[in-house]
């Protein structure tokens, strides 16, 4: 018999409008209709999800993730990436890029490895889908490195990206580069022609450095202003470009803590919902409160929404969620249902190269998809149909 589910009553939000008392249904694993609940009804097979007075999106999709619930997507092996994927359904997080972070090449090999032993664990299990990797660094700019770890910085090494690549298996998604390195821009047009989404990022590249990266095919910009030269009147660095460059989708820490609110209204207003995507840069302090953590080779310290190094001053990643990233974005520039799901979930499934199947609700796609209170508290996450968390 088929499994079917049937999610009635709430405002659904669909690329092209909030539906007020639509209905979602959903069979075998795929989204089989969607509309105003007038024009269908669940039938007697159908397991039912009363969403009146809900907001029901497609499931978000975080691309820039190190950790949640105490595990580090490179300190806890496949076990611990399993833990994480589970944690990450009470955020409404359906989907994920396991993001490393500056390391030896043989760190990365096993951090890799880790990966594929964890997605064959996680196949069909009741887990956020791990959709591949986002490898952050380990060619940046010593000088913008932030809290990633020294020795663990280099310039580009073109045979270690293959070796990367080929263990990867096409489950690299996006690498972080500062494009000034030597051999940087020859590296972005050399992802890009592998199908890797070159990012820019812990750089202080200057603006015709960056113009040229985005003319050798960089597409993104890492946690926008954090980690990168700035934005001066008489000296436009990264940031600047980021954010005239409409080639450029910039990732937002929506926090409170890497960008004031008006750094953010600011940053909408110029690149649009094209133009952001919405990441978390979340450590494994996730969800745990305030304490002390390991982040990769290091500790990690939180107080509050502010995660740092040991000593107080350099951010570390943060303790955001995508729910509260949602919240945020809105109380912050204003950002609507439908500027959210595209922000946190189609474009993120863009740079996944998965928006065929995932990133929107609509009939045929999978049936990932987060249910919010209008105060973004996440009341259930559906993977494939089937629900994965109740509140």
């Amino acid at each position: 018999m088929s499994q079917r589910l049937a999610i009635t009553g709430g405002t659904v939000v669909t690329p092209e409008a909030a539906i007020t008392n639509g209905i979602v249904l959903c069979e075998d694993g795929r989204i089989s209709f969607v509309s105003s609940a007038s024009e269908a009804a669940p039938d007697e097979n159908s397991q039912i999800i009363d969403a009146t007075g809900c907001v029901v999106m497609p499931g978000l999709i975080d691309t820039h993730f190190h950790g949640s619930g105490g595990d580090d997507v490179m300190a806890n092996g496949a076990a611990g990436i399993g833990r994480i994927a589970r944690n990450l359904l009470q955020f409404g997080t359906t989907g994920f890029l396991a993001t490393t972070i500056a390391a030896r090449h043989a760190e990365l090999l096993r951090a890799i490895d880790d990966v594929k032993e964890a997605e064959l664990a996680l196949n069909k299990a009741p887990a956020a889908h791990l959709l591949g990797l986002h490898i952050e660094g380990p060619y940046i700019n010593v000088k913008y490195k932030g809290a990633q770890p020294v020795e663990g910085i280099r310039d580009p090494n073109f045979d270690e990206c293959a070796e990367l690549l080929a263990a990867a298996e096409n489950r690299i998604k996006i690498m972080t580069l500062a494009p000034e390195l030597p051999g940087g821009l020859e590296l972005i047009k050399w992802l890009k022609a592998r199908g890797v989404i070159a990012s820019l990022g812990h750089s202080e590249c200057d603006y015709d450095t960056a113009l040229a990266a985005i003319e050798a095919g960089a597409t993104r910009a890492t946690h926008l202003f954090n980690a990168m030269s700035g934005l001066h009147h008489r000296k436009p660095g990264l940031a600047a470009a980021a954010l005239n460059e409409p080639a450029i989708c910039a990732e937002l820490i929506c926090d409170g803590v890497h960008l004031h609110p008006q750094v953010v209204r600011h940053a909408w207003r110029s690149k649009g919902r094209d133009g952001i995507t919405l990441v978390t840069d979340a450590t494994a302090a996730q969800g745990m409160g305030d304490g002390e953590y390991t982040l990769g080779s290091f500790q990690v310290k939180v107080r509050g929404n502010l995660c740092t190094l040991m000593d107080g001053q350099t951010i570390a990643g943060s303790v955001l969620t995508m729910n509260r990233a949602l919240s945020n974005a809105h109380a912050f520039a204003g950002l609507d249902w439908l500027d959210l799901a595209h922000t946190a979930s189609l474009a993120p499934a863009q740079a996944c190269g998965i928006a065929n199947r995932k990133g929107t609700l609509e009939a045929g796609k999978d049936a990932d998809v987060a249910i919010f209170k209008p105060d973004f508290t996440v009341t259930h996450t559906v993977i494939a149909g089937q629900v994965a968390y109740a509140a």
